[in-house]
């Protein structure tokens, strides 16, 4: 009776290990690829979704006010420069407001841990209280990275009002990749300006 001898034996393992090594590599890799697409497609579904969201009630609401300064309740545009704070009255009659919070101290409502950037919050009514609308693994950028840009919100300008929402921000993939994302989407005034 013939058989297979110890070496015929042996190379046939060493032929099949090196294979099967192989093959692992390539599924660990594809799995590490699909949770960075995953981590990556969830920051930019969180960020979609808070312009989203922010689109709708800017949308049905009115007197824009754009930036920190002035009177709350009297529209200003700020369609040149751009800034990172927006109020208006929405169409329930509560005064909303909008901002960046780049606050980096251990008690920022931002929640991040890694990602040194801020996050977009809103607040109902001047006593209501700051609430994030991006979740931690969504860093926005300071300054400039998230911005208002209004134009037409000043009664009698002839123009109908909208504003313009730039996003530039950089979403957590895994604790030492991030990778950047830039959203801009405009929103017109659903009510019409005479």
């Amino acid at each position: 009776m013939k058989g297979f001898t110890l070496i015929e034996m042996l190379v046939s393992v060493a032929i099949f290990s090196i294979v099967m090594v192989m093959a692992l590599g390539a599924l660990l890799a594809l799995s590490s690829a699909d949770r960075r697409a995953e981590a990556l497609k969830s920051g930019i579904d969180n960020l979609t979704f808070a312009l989203d969201s922010m689109s709708r009630s800017i949308r049905t609401g009115s007197l824009y006010h754009c930036g920190s300064g002035g009177v709350a309740t009297v529209p200003q545009d700020c369609s040149t420069t751009g800034a990172n704070y927006l109020t208006f009255l929405a169409s329930n009659g509560v005064q909303t407001y909008y901002q960046l919070d780049t606050d980096q101290t251990s008690g920022s409502l931002c929640g991040q841990t890694t990602l040194p950037y801020g996050c977009i919050e809103r607040k109902l009514g001047a006593s209501g209280t700051w609430i994030p609308v991006t979740s931690p693994d969504v860093a926005i950028q300071p300054n400039a990275g998230f911005l208002f840009h209004v134009r037409g919100s000043v009664a009698g300008d002839g123009i109908q009002p909208i504003v313009t929402i730039t996003a530039s921000s950089t979403v957590q993939i895994s604790a030492t990749q991030h990778t950047g994302v830039f959203m801009q989407t405009s929103v017109t005034q659903r009510i019409y300006d005479q």
